[in-house]
């Protein structure tokens, strides 16, 4: 029997804003080589950085290229792009908006202004009515409506999957909270 390889295009979506221009992302891996998302990262400007992390792979996969692309109001864009080693064909991009992938340092306590809050969902609302427009529907579960769930336990979260075929997967989400709390040895700390 023969074992069908599943591509993933995974978003993560981590306190994010402005607005989506159809040509920041290519969703179609296997349609779009890896040379030419390295171009594309090229022409939009974005500085190529090292791993600080090392990604272990058991299915053949080459050390992610990573970049970083800068943005106003939010994180910056540090986007993978994990390929086979042996032929380069693309395996997953990995879009994630999270300044702690950018250094060693993991979350903290430091909360986010609701500016940063209200783009982080302007953003998510743009990227899913974007891939809706190409891939239709999604199943989704989560809200991201009130905003003052953002202080409360938990936060607010959404995700989204859309199956365009049956060898390839965009999950997208995104966890907003400015909720801090310790006690004794468990500590809940903001999630950016």
């Amino acid at each position: 029997m023969k074992k069908k390889l599943k591509h993933t295009l995974t978003f993560g979506l981590l306190l994010i804003g402005i607005s989506v221009l159809g040509q920041e992302f290519e969703f179609n891996i296997h349609k779009t080589s890896l040379n030419e998302y390295l171009q594309m990262e090229q022409k939009l400007g974005s500085e190529k950085v090292p791993n600080i992390r090392n990604h272990v792979s058991f299915d053949g996969n080459a050390q992610p290229i990573k970049f970083k692309r800068k943005q106003d109001i939010i994180s910056d864009l540090v986007t993978y792009y994990y390929f086979k080693k042996k032929d380069s064909t693309m395996s997953h991009i990995l879009y994630e908006w999270d300044e702690s992938l950018l250094t060693l340092k993991s979350n903290t306590n430091e909360k986010k202004s609701k500016k940063y809050q209200k783009a982080l969902i302007k953003k998510y609302n743009d990227l899913e009515k974007n891939i809706t427009s190409i891939y239709g529907k999604s199943e989704s579960e989560g809200d991201l409506s009130n905003l003052k769930q953002v202080n409360e336990k938990g936060g607010l979260k959404k995700k989204d999957k859309w199956f365009p075929n049956d060898s390839t997967e965009i999950e997208m989400y995104t966890s907003v909270s400015n909720y801090y709390e310790k006690k004794g040895a468990i500590t809940i700390t903001p999630t950016h």
